[in-house]
């Protein structure tokens, strides 16, 4: 689903046609449909790849190391170029795409600088692998600690293929082309699914960090890093169809890095004081949890750092399915609009990504708390029942915040787009102060709070840098009738509340009534409390003539109902 499949534009050319394409709005409706689908794939392997974990190993100290360490990577990689190969380098590639040489050499050059700095940066934190575990678990000693720094020497070299992976993808994206960027990683989440059932048929992973052997770590850490492995060799395959050629070329003056260089330092500023934030979160989550697993069989259970990722996990999907979809695909015309100094489509996108998201994220916030407890007990239950409804409130403390996110999420986008990385910077900063400032006062509390105080600090965080954002963006692109977003936000959250009170009572009842069915009483109550609850929204939103609903049903329809448009079903349903 590209323009440019089967229209090869030379070797190494940047793809001018496809970000041309990318202005028009319905091409973005089905860019951002099939990044949607790839997203929801992936999620949803996800959701799966880490309910298989809990059952394997549970959500205890053990998995709280290896959450710990496999986690490492990702934040590295964010830290060094995920922020700065999302947002920022997609408007630099437009603006070399219109070179006379569509930007062939600028991206060539910046293809080979990644690859050996990747190399150089994997090396390096591989090397490294004991200080940075020590750097998010300080209180780590003895056998947990050994065998998170062996979870991280395996999982580490993740580094360069998430490097390979972002790069390749956003020289996809700049070309128009979002499928396989999007698909890629439900085809890694596979491969982790597959060496994960191979772990539970060889090796029992309910035991102590002592009793873990060699190749127990090998199969359960080196399956998901051959997984981003797969991931990033995956994207070849429709470069390569594309025409796009790669020459190594080496040197930067001359060919507009300058700017980049310029725009990275401030996301990466910004990614240095997001990953502050996360390293005080695993700090206070250690802390809380203790490291001690004979001490801790005799105390009740706390929620860590697996419970943590697990609750973040669930909150990322209706983001990541949502929001994600429509801004990656958005991006590249906004990138253009920017440069053309179109601020009508600027604010016009604008407003369609601040209200088209919340039509889901808004209700998908209020279902995550009414429906938390069957949510986590149907994903993540194991051994210890205790840990679901320590899983539950982490979730349901946090959830209130996934539309707050995808607004600062939007934000940054215009942000860089518009080259002004230190108001980027700015935003990041009320994020992460404000939800340090509210974490640590969990210290003050009993373990068992650290994780939803932690939540509310994140929640509180997003809202205040989203409104922060909002009004530094409508001093750049003029009034986008803000009121009009905000009466529009209201007539969601109320409809969303509306639905999760009537849902509320079915959940309680039914989920006292099932108690003993284990994940299928957890799986009838989300199924009947949760059609009562869509369908209630449903009901209401249209009531409140909520336009952005419709939206969605008109596109599901319109993809389903292949007949000619007619009384049945209104022309451009399918946009």
């Amino acid at each position: 689903m590209t323009a440019s499949d089967g229209e090869p534009e030379g070797a190494g050319g940047a793809g001018g046609a496809g970000i041309t394409g990318a202005s028009d709005g319905s091409r973005i409706g089905r860019a951002s449909a099939v990044m949607a689908a790839g997203g929801l794939a992936s999620r949803v392997l996800g959701v799966l790849r880490q309910s298989l974990i809990a059952v394997a190993i549970g959500q205890g100290l053990v998995a709280n190391a290896f959450t710990t360490a496999n986690n490492l990577p990702n934040v590295i990689y964010l830290v060094i170029a995920g922020g700065v190969l999302n947002s920022v380098l997609i408007p630099q590639l437009v603006k070399a795409s219109r070179a006379a040489d569509g930007g062939r050499d600028y991206t060539d050059r910046l293809i080979t600088i990644t690859v050996m700095g990747f190399i150089v940066i994997t090396v390096l934190a591989t090397s490294a692998a004991a200080l940075l575990v020590k750097m998010y678990a300080a209180s780590l000693t003895g056998s947990l600690f050994e065998l998170a720094v062996f979870f991280a020497v395996i999982t580490l070299p993740q580094i360069f293929f998430y490097g390979m992976y972002g790069l390749l993808g956003q020289v996809l994206n700049a070309r128009g082309q979002f499928a396989a960027f999007g698909w890629a990683p439900a085809a890694a989440n596979l491969v982790a699914i597959a060496g994960l059932l191979s772990f539970m048929r060889l090796f029992q992973g309910h035991v102590t960090a002592a009793e873990w052997t060699p190749a127990m770590v090998w199969w359960f850490a080196g399956t998901p890093t051959l997984s981003i492995v797969v991931q990033a060799l995956i994207l070849i395959v429709p470069l390569w169809r594309s025409g796009f050629r790669w020459r190594p070329r080496f040197g930067v003056r001359g060919v507009g890095l300058g700017t980049t260089s310029r725009m990275a330092g401030w996301a990466l500023a910004s990614l240095l004081v997001a990953q502050l934030g996360y390293v005080l979160t695993s700090q206070l989550l250690w802390r809380a949890t203790g490291s001690d697993e004979m001490r801790a069989q005799g105390a009740g259970f706390v929620a860590g750092n697996a419970i943590w990722a697990n609750a973040i996990l669930v909150f990322m999907v209706p983001h990541g399915l949502v929001t994600v979809s429509l801004l990656t695909a958005m991006y590249p015309r906004i990138s253009a609009a920017v440069h053309d100094r179109d601020l009508a489509s600027l604010r016009s996108d604008y407003v369609r990504g601040l209200t088209m998201p919340a039509a889901i994220t808004l209700p998908f916030s209020v279902a995550f708390i009414v429906f938390a407890l069957p949510i986590m007990g149907l994903l993540y239950s194991s051994r210890d029942p205790a840990e679901v409804p320590a899983a539950a409130m982490a979730l349901a403390f946090v959830a209130m915040g996934i539309m707050p996110f995808g607004v600062e999420t939007l934000n940054q986008r215009y942000f860089y787009a518009y080259e002004t990385g230190p108001i980027a910077l700015g935003e990041q900063l009320i994020v992460t102060g404000t939800a340090a400032s509210i974490s640590l006062t969990s210290l003050l509390a009993p373990p068992q709070w650290a994780a939803p105080i932690i939540g509310c600090g994140l929640v509180v965080g997003n809202i205040l840098a989203s409104a922060f954002g909002m009004w530094r963006l409508r001093l750049r692109i003029g009034d986008y009738d803000a009121r009009g977003v905000l009466v529009a936000w209201g007539k969601m959250l109320l409809a969303a509340i509306g639905a999760g009170l009537v849902a509320w009572v079915p959940v309680i009842a039914l989920t006292g009534a099932t108690a003993t069915w284990g994940r299928m009483g957890y799986a009838v109550t989300l199924l009947i409390a949760g059609v009562m609850f869509a369908t209630v929204y449903w009901m209401v939103s249209t009531w409140l003539q909520i336009t952005q609903v419709d939206s969605y049903l008109a596109a599901i329809i319109g993809k389903l109902d292949r007949r000619p448009a007619g009384r049945h079903r209104p022309r451009g349903g399918d946009s």
